[in-house]
Parts: C-alpha cells; structure tokens; sequence
C-alpha cells in the first residue's frame, strides 16, 4: 500500500466536515498490468495537478499481482462530489476507462468520511486501517448522485 498523500494541508481540514471518498478496485488478467500501470501513472500526474482550490483532499492506491491476475485500488477523498465527477469525465481517467472498459472487472464505493478519519500524510498503519474501515463498511455510503 503507498501510504496517504495529503494534496489539502492538514491544517485546512475541518475534522467534524464529511468528505466524499471514492473506494474504486478493479481485477484483470496479469498480462494487462502494464498496460494498466502506464494509464494510473498518468492518471495520478493529473490528479496532482488539479488546482490546489480545495478539489482533492488526498489519496492512495495499492496493487497486488497474482498468478494469473492482477488487482489494483485507489481510494481518493475529494471535498465535494462534483469535483470527483468532473474529474472522472477528463482528461486521463476518462481515456482509461475507456481503453480498459472490457478488460478490467470494476467495482466501486462510495462513502462519506469525516476529516478526523483520514490517516496522515504518509502513514502507513493509519493508511492500512482507513483502506480496512472503507472496505468493512466502517462509513455511511453515499451511494450514487441523482443525473439531470
């Protein structure tokens, strides 16, 4: 697992305020991680530039190779909704999703946490423990926004 990566000061987290997480995993033939690592590692460089105007508040991903298959998650905690969706429907993201749509098994979750909840930056116990919390259902789920 990288450990958590703040992109918000830590000082300008409101510790009582709820945060839209977006828990996302994905399982794929071995032979496709490449392909999948060069589309994350572009993927995050635009994650990283995004305006520091309060959108992303941190992240982290972990990717684990088997045998035959290969599993990889992020996990990114944004201060509002649209922010994520705006996001999402750009640039990389949007152009590997549709490259892999097909060869990837996708799931997604989505849920609301609290800024007293996120692990610090580059904590790796307390990164571990808030992926486990996401995953145990340890946090309201947000479920999916209504479309106009």
């Amino acid at each position: 697992v990288k450990p958590w990566v703040s992109v918000t000061p830590t000082t300008e987290i409101d510790k009582n305020k709820d945060y839209f997480c977006v828990a996302t995993w994905g399982t794929m033939g071995a032979w496709r991680s490449m392909k999948f690592a060069r589309m994350t590692s572009s993927v995050g460089r635009e994650l990283h530039a995004l305006p520091r105007d309060r959108r992303l508040v941190g992240e982290t991903r972990q990717f684990q190779l088997g045998i035959t298959d290969f599993r990889a998650e992020t996990f990114t905690v944004w201060h509002d909704r649209s922010h994520m969706a705006a996001f999402y429907k750009s640039g990389a993201h949007e152009r590997a999703m549709t490259s892999m749509r097909g060869e990837i098994d996708f799931r997604v979750r989505r849920v609301w946490v609290k800024g007293a909840d996120l692990p610090s930056e580059g904590d790796s116990a307390a990164t571990n423990a808030f992926i486990l919390r996401i995953k145990s259902g340890g946090f309201p789920e947000a479920g999916q926004a209504a479309t106009s």
